[in-house]
């Protein structure tokens, strides 16, 4: 199926041994760096980092006591029956490996956590390490491999998923490492028995081989079924030639590969598949989580339809964003102004995924210089795209941009087949010094991105608090294991408090009830006057007898009834310390049977940010005294608007209402800071404002300004360059409108002055047309600005 050839380097004089020396000191330096210390849970925040909580806690849980059951949590019941929240999605191998990892350490939650860290960082080195043996063989140069592993795992996300430890992260990138070092010594050596484990071991890890699997056996058989169809055409009897060819295909190597891959990959399913069946012994196979989630994924559920990101144009160029961004070493997307961490933006940017197809493009032509290598190579280059658009129901959300770390070896292939080029165009000779001075550069770069993102920790009045918090359930947990205990009002960090209970038999669907029967404990992030906390020295984690329950509720209640809401519709919501809480008294079950949802935007329209919707469960609502109150964080980027409410299983919105955030100092220095960066470029017009072109986004700024100029509405027209870019019910006017008044999120006014933000079409424009109306429909201003040429 494949032509083998043996590229088998010599055994390395001492110079040989430099490359693997500097890549082993370069990944320990890297790991010094980047795992933190002990103290503290988050080092960046993010979606990914609750997913490592959720690692923790079922690797917690995983004991033969629950039959190795993926809990994230374990509750009993008041028959004294366990319960579980399972959590199936993902192979049972990185729960075990974390289990393994973090008993040595004791009960510390500090020590686990830093343990677990150490794996995820160990699995970083490791896959570089397997990139850099692969890329070696391929070569025939240490200094090319050096180079390539380098520059590859300088990327933005590789390094920000460094010490992170979850399925379809860093654990599934370093298994497809290893099986691609399987897939180079299987083609060059024919050691198909080694390719087989280490598939089988990169399937414990996660699904994401799978996706490097597919490319490399279509490869494989497609080449050996052409060449097959070619020899049965040259035969005198083809019918015996075709069955001769079929049967041949079905015995193949790369045939017996997807069929071990699929059977092993099917077996570990099974077990998560089984363990929830009989868990759940009263629910249909089909509405189990993991089948579930199985049909989320590949998009067979209704949740993500209508959402612009999934129409195929959108898709397509927020992969190649990604692709941009991981071939770009995070020391110059820093440099080009990207903060850290890096979150996927609500419009994807047109530069980075210009690059990420220019990245593509190159990857795929350099694929002429490769020869023999040119199946691995390809395989390296396709990995991420045939992982991205079969899941992509699951990929295409700002949160869950760790989707792109197999786009990781897409940039190793690129870079390794340009140096691959080199050697060929400028002889061995220099090019292995060009392949040199390439490693050095990497070397460099990736020393400058490490320092850089180990400097970008998160604020250390922040970082105190966390710490403080883990030591607290630290002694909550001496109290409470064994026991059971309920976690009052703790929703938006349900992974995290997972962890740190584990242990404990932590109440699951019952969280927010107020009813003790059953309990022995609470534990809550709020202190409540009466009774006093069972540990009094605690300031963040506050331990209660279960008898407090009911008053812990009351006290809830009590606090947001001294305030005024903030706004009133179905539910009072009032917005107080970084979150919402929504209160309605009286209050039935059908109140809040349909999901509550929120939609921040975010103040910098450029920002990349970790998400704009949210959506609170029923279940999380607390009942008590025929009153219900549900407590949702909000995100930790600054916002200009929030509009939130409740909406029916078909997306229908049940009520909604909107919430302006108080303009706080922070929010005021942030304003000014804008203003002043868009005011000191030259406008490109003038008149009742001053109106700014900044790539897709069109800025208004006045100085001095008051709300009597902002009154009114603003009339926003942009003619396209081709009038088919028009939506259809537009053509025949030629423009599309985008009118707006100067609120929140559009508009805000602060500090004597004014600005707006309007985010323009993607499309080529000729010219915009803009002013501002009043109710008589008198225009107090216009302005043309023209785009195209």
């Amino acid at each position: 199926m494949f032509s083998f050839a043996s590229k088998r380097l010599r055994v390395p004089d001492w110079r040989g041994w430099l490359p693997p020396l500097a890549l082993a000191l370069f990944m320990f330096a890297a790991l010094l760096v980047l795992g933190g210390d002990r103290g503290y849970f988050y080092r960046h925040g993010g979606l990914h980092d609750f997913a490592t909580a959720k690692t923790l806690a079922i690797a917690e849980n995983l004991s033969p006591e629950h039959n190795f059951r993926l809990a994230r949590a374990v509750s009993l019941n008041e028959d004294g029956d366990f319960e579980y929240n399972l959590y199936g999605r993902f192979p049972i191998g990185v729960y075990a490996l974390a289990k393994l990892a973090i008993m040595p350490f004791g009960d510390d939650l500090a020590d686990r956590l830093l343990a677990a860290r150490i794996l995820a960082m160990l699995m970083f080195c490791g896959a570089a390490l397997f990139s850099y043996l692969s890329i070696a063989r391929i070569a025939g140069s240490r200094w090319v491999a050096f180079a390539a592993a380098l520059a590859a795992f300088s990327g933005l996300y590789a390094i920000y998923y460094a010490d992170s430890l979850f399925g379809d992260g860093l654990p599934g990138l370093f298994g497809s490492a290893l099986a691609f070092h399987g897939m180079t010594v299987f083609i060059q050596e024919r050691r198909f028995r080694q390719l087989l484990l280490k598939t089988c071991v990169a399937l414990l890890l996660g699904w994401l081989v799978y996706a490097l699997l597919m490319p490399f056996i279509a490869f494989g058989i497609g080449g050996g079924a052409l060449a097959l169809i070619r020899s049965a055409l040259a035969s005198d009897d083809r019918a015996a030639a075709a069955r001769a060819a079929i049967i041949s295909l079905a015995r193949s190597r790369c045939a017996t590969l997807a069929a071990v891959s699929i059977l092993f990959g099917s077996s570990l399913l099974a077990f998560n598949a089984i363990n929830e069946y009989t868990t759940y012994r009263d629910t249909e196979f089909t509405r189990l989580p993991l089948f579930d989630s199985v049909m989320r994924r590949f998009g067979q559920t209704e949740t993500h339809e209508g959402y612009p990101e999934l129409e195929w144009g959108n898709f397509i160029r927020r992969q190649l964003y990604r692709a941009g961004v991981v071939s770009t070493p995070y020391a110059v997307v820093r440099a080009v102004g990207y903060d850290f961490p890096t979150i996927e933006p609500i419009a994807t940017p047109l530069a980075p995924a210009v690059l990420g197809a220019a990245a593509t493009v190159a990857a795929l032509a350099l694929l002429a210089f490769a020869r023999q290598s040119r199946v691995l190579l390809a395989t390296a280059v396709l990995f991420g795209f045939c992982w991205v658009i079969p899941m992509r129901h699951h990929t295409f959300t700002p949160g869950h941009f760790a989707q792109s770390l197999p786009f990781v070896l897409m940039a190793l292939a690129m870079f390794a087949a340009a140096l691959i080029g080199a050697r060929r165009l400028l002889g061995e000779r220099v090019g292995e010094r060009v392949a040199l001075a390439a490693g050095l550069a990497a070397a460099l770069v990736f020393a400058t991105s490490v320092f850089l993102a180990g400097q970008r920790d998160r604020d250390p009045a922040e970082a105190e608090r966390e710490k403080t918090e883990m030591a607290e359930f630290d002694a909550v947990r001496e109290i409470t294991r064994g026991k059971r205990v309920a976690a009052f009002q703790y929703n938006s960090l349900r992974d995290r408090v997972n962890y740190y209970l584990a242990g404990s038999y932590k109440t699951g669907a019952r969280e927010n009830d107020c009813d003790p029967r059953g309990l022995d404990f609470a534990v809550s992030p709020r202190r409540i006057e009466t009774p006093n906390p069972l540990i009094p020295e605690n300031r963040i984690a506050f331990l209660y007898e279960a008898a407090a329950l009911p008053e812990m509720c009351r006290a809830e209640r009590r606090a947001l009834e001294a305030s005024e809401p903030t706004a009133r519709s179905t539910f009072d919501v009032y917005l107080q310390d970084g979150a919402l809480a929504y209160l309605k008294a009286p209050c039935e079950p059908r109140d809040y049977q349909s999901p509550f949802f929120i939609h921040a935007h975010p103040a910098d329209p450029n920002a990349l940010i970790a998400w704009t919707w949210r959506e609170g469960h029923p279940n999380s609502v607390m009942q008590f005294d025929g009153a219900c109150i549900l407590t949702m964080r909000l995100p930790a980027y600054l916002t200009t608007a929030i509009q939130t409410g409740q909406r029916a299983p078909g997306g229908e919105r049940l009520w909604e209402v909107s919430i302006i955030p108080p303009l706080d100092a922070e929010a005021l220095a942030f304003y000014d800071r804008a203003f002043q960066s868009v005011a000191s470029e030259a406008p490109a017009a003038r008149s009742g404002f001053d109106l700014h072109l900044d790539g897709d986004t069109l800025y208004y700024l006045k100085q001095p300004c008051d709300e009597s100029d902002t009154r009114g509405r603003f009339f926003l027209s942009v003619h396209p360059a081709d009038a088919a870019d028009l939506p259809e019910d537009r053509r025949e006017h030629g423009h599309e409108s985008l009118n707006f008044t100067f609120a929140p999120p559009d508009g805000v006014v602060f500090n004597g002055k004014c600005m707006a933000t309007r985010r323009l079409p993607g499309y080529d424009i000729a010219k915009i047309q803009t002013g501002q109306w009043v109710p008589g429909g008198e225009r107090l201003w216009d302005a043309e600005i023209v785009v195209g040429d």
